[in-house]
């Protein structure tokens, strides 16, 4: 067979080989969801716009809705949502909230970064201990570090703490303050100060109002996600949730 035979095969083959490159990544990147919403109130609307995904979040088909990287969640006036990442930390989500959820993992080993830029209202947080990985909750003024550990954070740079310890930077001015247990610190307008102090056992169970909603008379269910790692092998994560009861 002559070389001009044989070049337009070959080309179609260097075609087809990018192709199913560009599939197989396209897959793994959909394949590996970074959390779930696993309860929820409507309304609720997810969108990606570099995916040219939105759609709102119907109770009867949306239960377990995947989250990637790069989605939006927002919920309207009377919407909540419970958002559980795949080290099974926790977001619970207020009315009138916008945030995006950002992550990455290392092909090469185990280390991991989430981030919630939180852009429109308010959340509360349980993260589990994060090791190496990091877990950050970010606004126009703030950024929220944490390990471990049980925190609120509004969209204008107010965090507060009932548990464990975080880290409050203001994105301006690059200070930092760590906050313990019942405390609170809020980053002002320009983002280059911040105020620390105590709260009282009433300030935090005011705080905590709302947050309520989707925990009662819950029973535990679990949902579980395959997906490929860095060597082609498939994992298998299984989560836990809960659905209210007849």
């Amino acid at each position: 067979m002559s070389l001009k035979k044989i070049r337009p095969y070959f080309l179609l083959l260097i075609s087809l080989t990018l192709l199913v490159g560009a599939l197989k990544v396209e897959f793994e990147k959909n394949d590996r969801p970074l959390a779930i919403v696993k309860r929820f109130k409507p309304n609720v609307d997810v969108e990606n716009k570099s995916a040219d995904r939105s759609k709102r979040l119907n109770l009867d088909t949306d239960k377990g809705e995947q989250l990637f990287n790069g989605d939006t969640l927002r919920t309207d006036s009377e919407g909540y949502a419970l958002v559980v990442f795949m080290d099974k930390s926790i977001a619970k989500v207020k009315p009138q909230s916008l945030l995006i959820v950002r992550g990455e993992s290392e092909r090469t080993s185990k280390r991991s970064n989430t981030r919630i830029d939180l852009s429109l209202g308010e959340i509360f947080l349980n993260v589990e201990p994060q090791g190496n990985n990091d877990f950050e909750v970010s606004t126009s003024r703030s950024l929220a570090s944490v390990k471990g550990t049980q925190f609120g954070s509004t969209s204008d740079g107010y965090v507060w703490v009932r548990e464990g310890q975080v880290d409050v930077t203001a994105l301006q001015s690059g200070e930092t303050v760590s906050l313990f247990e019942k405390m609170y610190a809020q980053v002002n307008e320009t983002a280059d100060e911040i105020e620390s102090g105590t709260l009282t056992d009433d300030e935090i169970d005011d705080l905590d109002g709302g947050y309520d909603e989707l925990e009662e008379d819950l029973i535990k269910k679990q949902i579980k996600f395959r997906f490929r790692d860095a060597n082609g092998q498939i994992r298998e994560i299984t989560i836990d949730y809960y659905e209210k009861g007849n």
